[in-house]
């Protein structure tokens, strides 16, 4: 791209490494975007991360950091997503993306993570809402992964309106919608067919994610590169996201019993809840952070992401791809990899078919190895971060050159009702508010299965073959 943008990037989370997937992601292509263009990042820190602007990617022309606080709207009807109520909702937040976006001209803002599309401002500029997970979708496999729950029916169906309902509202509120993988595409399309999408998946920095060879302690020139003991099956993820939770729970009580033999299971990562901590017993580790992943990754035999319910792409899975490591992962662990499974990695369903893939890494070196090789490959090739960089680049010409319609904004009328219903209790504002999630889900798939049943077997065709395309490219077609 030859013309130098004018970007902001509004994200939730301050863009660093070794603390989630998202945050590298950003870090990578922050970084690199900063080489071509001119990029101002407004991001919600943590407490601790108040002042530390140092911590973000290098070459930014300029960073605002914004105190997270609790915050909880006025939502008596409940017709707002948990997280979305819980985090993203303070008017804080939104006043000072309305005030950077009012002070200076750009030629783009991107808006990271579906959640934040409650706080965007009237456009001024075309703008993009990248969504890293379809959080409706992930509902029904969460329903499975906990055996079907009858209890449980009737509060996962009303999180799962919650979450359509703002989800496919969110997605209106931008010009242009990025998605991490193919299949969270598909996912919006089957509402929105004339939602503008293109996937460009979580970058990562190959070279610093790069394989290393055992040994003792040394220099690489700019570090010191730790080394991490032996561990048969290592777990690497960010435990404030539930997916990760129910991986390692499922894991240490389903998978490991039934591998057949005693083996060394080591578990990393952020915010590890007490009730995985109960896990520490021999021949299970559980260390909690670490100030680098990679000696980790490194001494792994085998990585696993045992993940069961959840959308987008798993970081810490292309992490340990880069690193030349073999992978166990599940259909939903892969998803946005375009990997072959026994090619690239392993994908294993259930507890005895994961066991099983586990195994016959541990009984045969050579073939983890190859694995390894072809993983590592498959990173270099479509997750680089210049590969990722390039291909926003292509978004942001397609969207300059034709901004389409203007965004939806505008709030929701019916939640203005709230506060008239609350005098009643509020069980019956609940009550009243799961009645409109109802009707509101009805008509969202009436709209599908209407649209469904006018499709054309060519129409499906050409839906295929532009979203192979998109794997290969990171375009959506115009």
């Amino acid at each position: 791209m030859e013309r130098r943008l004018r970007l902001l990037f509004a994200t939730p989370y301050l863009p660093r490494r070794g603390v989630s997937a998202a945050r590298e992601h950003w870090w990578s292509l922050l970084g690199r975007l900063a080489r071509r263009h001119d990029i101002t990042l407004l991001a919600v820190a943590d407490a601790d991360e108040m002042g530390a602007e140092e911590l973000a990617p290098p070459g930014l022309e300029s960073v605002r950091l914004l105190p997270r606080r609790p915050w909880r709207p006025d939502d008596p009807l409940a017709l707002l997503p948990r997280t979305v109520a819980g985090g993203y909702a303070d008017p804080a937040i939104a006043a000072a993306i309305a005030a950077a976006t009012a002070a200076r001209a750009y030629d783009i803002v991107q808006y990271e993570f579906i959640e934040m599309a409650g706080l965007l401002p009237r456009p001024r500029c075309p703008t993009i809402l990248t969504v890293h997970q379809v959080p409706f979708a992930g509902e029904g496999p969460l329903w499975r992964a906990e055996g079907r729950p009858v209890r449980r029916g009737a509060v996962l169906l009303h999180r799962y309106l919650r979450e359509l309902d703002f989800d496919l509202r969110a997605v209106l509120r931008a010009h242009h919608v990025i998605t991490m993988s193919a299949e969270d595409a598909a996912r919006l399309r089957r509402f929105h067919p004339g939602v503008r999408i293109s996937v460009s998946p979580l970058a990562i920095d190959a070279d610093f994610f790069a394989p290393r060879a055992p040994g003792p302690t040394h220099s690489d020139g700019v570090d010191r590169v730790e080394v991490a003991d032996s561990a048969d099956v290592v777990f690497v993820g960010n435990f404030e996201h539930p997916p990760n939770v129910d991986a390692v729970t499922f894991l240490v009580r389903e998978v490991v019993p039934q591998v057949g033999r005693p083996v060394r299971v080591r578990i990393i990562g952020h915010a590890i809840p007490p009730a995985l901590a109960a896990f520490a017993r021999e021949g299970i580790e559980v260390l909690g952070p670490v100030p680098d992943m990679r000696p980790h990754l490194a001494a792994a035999r085998v990585v696993v992401a045992p993940v069961r319910f959840g959308t987008g792409m798993r970081g810490k899975v292309l992490e340990a791809l880069a690193m030349a490591r073999p992978v166990v992962t599940t259909p939903i662990g892969a998803e946005g990899l375009g990997a072959t499974s026994g090619a690239h990695l392993l994908v294993a369903s259930g507890s005895v078919d994961f066991a099983s893939a586990i195994r016959s890494v541990l009984d045969d070196p050579q073939r983890g190895a190859r694995l390894g090789r072809e993983g590592r490959a498959l990173v270099m090739a479509r997750f680089d971060g210049d590969a990722v960089a390039s291909a926003h680049e292509q978004i942001y010409e397609e969207l300059l050159r034709e901004p389409g319609p203007t965004p939806t904004w505008a709030p929701d009328r019916v939640a203005t009702w709230g506060g008239n219903v609350a005098r009643f209790g509020r069980w019956p504002a609940i009550a009243l508010g799961f009645s409109v999630l109802v009707w509101r889900g009805l008509r969202w798939h009436l709209r599908k299965w209407r649209r469904q049943g006018s499709t054309t077997s060519s129409a499906s065709v050409h839906g295929t073959a532009a979203a192979s395309r998109e794997i290969s490219a990171g375009m959506s077609p115009p």
